[in-house]
């Protein structure tokens, strides 16, 4: 049974929270427009792994680089940072998010609390990184509208600043919702074509098992710069490489 605690319009866009059943699993979940996309969401069981499978990846990840300094672009309602801040005693995070009224859902329904670890800006990623120059161990992109990645963020310049923004040896890793096969992979094959064009290492992680690779479905994608750290050991799902033709690259208008 699905129960409704909260919706209504923030600045960017009409959400729901939902108490009920998420893939087999009691959980809080926020969707996007009417029930159209899940954004975000903590499980309500006694299972430690985050509801997502992408943000398990994506933990799993982050707590075997155990970076000091962090770049969220699109928080949602910070359900990650929550669970890194928890896991990682000396990390520090900025959350880049575009809409102010998502935070203030994570402290009203999903257990933000403050912490001096933590700060969040209201904007979008490639203007935070224009007007700002900190450099980062660990950078990850989850920026979405409904279930498209706006284009500013998959751009080769988008990955060029990105690279701009780590620390000489640091990490990117990206969510991508795409095929991996035939013309579901339209999304994905441009943003690894970037990311190979730009860092030293580049890896494709399934999110989850047992889908067909010719299905939409979650990525991890993660570039390195100056290293090559032994992914494979870190992330539950071993990596794939997309080999067909280089597809053109994503550029700026």
């Amino acid at each position: 049974m699905q129960n409704v605690i909260w919706e209504g319009e923030t600045r960017q866009g009409y959400y729901r929270i939902i108490d009920g059943p998420y893939e087999g699993r009691e959980a809080r979940v926020l969707y996007s427009g009417d029930h159209q996309a899940a954004q975000s969401g903590v499980p309500k069981d006694d299972n430690p792994d985050m509801l997502f499978d992408y943000n398990q990846r994506l933990f799993e990840l982050a707590t075997n680089v155990v970076p000091e300094r962090m770049l969220l672009i699109g928080g949602g309602v910070l359900t990650l940072p929550m669970a890194l801040l928890r896991a990682l005693p000396h990390i520090s995070i900025d959350v880049v998010e575009l809409d102010p009224g998502l935070p203030e859902l994570a402290e009203q329904f999903f257990g933000l609390v403050c912490d001096d670890r933590l700060r969040v800006y209201a904007t979008d990623g490639r203007a935070f990184m224009r007007d700002h120059a900190l450099r980062y161990d660990f950078i990850v992109v989850d920026a979405y509208e409904n279930t498209t990645i706006p284009r500013s963020v998959k751009t080769l310049q988008a990955f060029e600043a990105y690279k701009n923004h780590l620390k000489e040896h640091g990490v990117l890793a990206m969510n991508v919702i795409s095929g991996y096969h035939g013309p579901s992979g339209r999304t994905l094959k441009p943003i690894y074509a970037a990311a190979t064009r730009t860092f030293d290492s580049v890896d494709v992680f399934l999110a989850s098992d047992g889908y067909s690779l010719w299905l939409p479905q979650n990525f991890i994608l993660v570039g390195q710069k100056g290293q090559i750290l032994p992914l494979v050991d870190y992330i539950r799902y071993g990596a794939v490489s997309p080999s067909e033709a280089s597809p053109r690259l994503i550029l700026e208008d």
